[in-house]
């Protein structure tokens, strides 16, 4: 199949999941859809192809696969300070889940990432709504604000399999102005946890 003729079946699947992504409130960009949380954060879903490598690819089990005519499903929870601070990655009027510091894969098992052969059958497109509903939407719940990324990241490593600097995008997001002044207390006892200095 070439590459229009895949680029257009996975259009054809996009449009078929669009109806359930709409209604979880999802805003379709191509193959990215955003969703916006009251506490001002975006979450992601993104479609990505497979790279098309030139002729003589040598291809190596585990380390180079060929993703030609393959899939996969991005998820991501984008924190615009963290991005705007960051490793530069402040998106523009559509959020990437490269712009993500929440980031991971639909149906990502043992840090092995799952790619689909493009198709828009049914079966298939059954498969992903189930998944959506069942990994995506639950994930999404637990970012749904800055507190929830704190509660969950605090204790941290230096790296997990969501976020690659906690500590980092943790001190990032204690160093923005609350808005709620009542929680300022919370905001100086979780910095001192994290062992991250805060002004008075």
């Amino acid at each position: 199949m070439t590459g229009s003729a895949l680029a257009h079946t996975l259009d054809q699947l996009q449009a078929s999941l669009d109806p359930k992504l709409r209604q979880f409130g999802f805003r379709k960009h191509g193959r990215i859809y955003n969703r916006s949380t009251a506490d001002g954060l975006t979450h992601v879903i993104g479609f990505q192809m497979g790279r098309s490598d030139p002729p003589g690819t040598i291809y190596i089990p585990g380390l180079r696969e060929n993703l030609y005519g393959l899939f996969a499903v991005n998820l991501g929870v984008y924190v615009p300070e963290v991005a705007r601070d960051h490793g530069g990655r402040e998106a523009k009027s559509v959020v990437h889940e490269y712009n993500c510091c929440i980031r991971t894969r639909l149906k990502r098992k043992a840090n092995k990432d799952l790619w689909w052969t493009i198709s828009d059958g049914g079966p298939l497109v059954a498969e992903i709504s189930e998944l959506i509903q069942a990994e995506a939407l639950p994930l999404f719940q637990r970012f749904e604000n800055r507190d929830q990324i704190l509660d969950e990241f605090q204790a941290a490593p230096d790296s997990t399999e969501l976020m690659a600097v906690p500590r980092i995008v943790c001190a990032i997001i204690l160093a923005r102005p609350p808005r709620n002044p009542g929680h300022r207390a919370y905001i100086v006892e979780l910095a001192h946890r994290l062992g991250i200095e805060i002004g008075p």
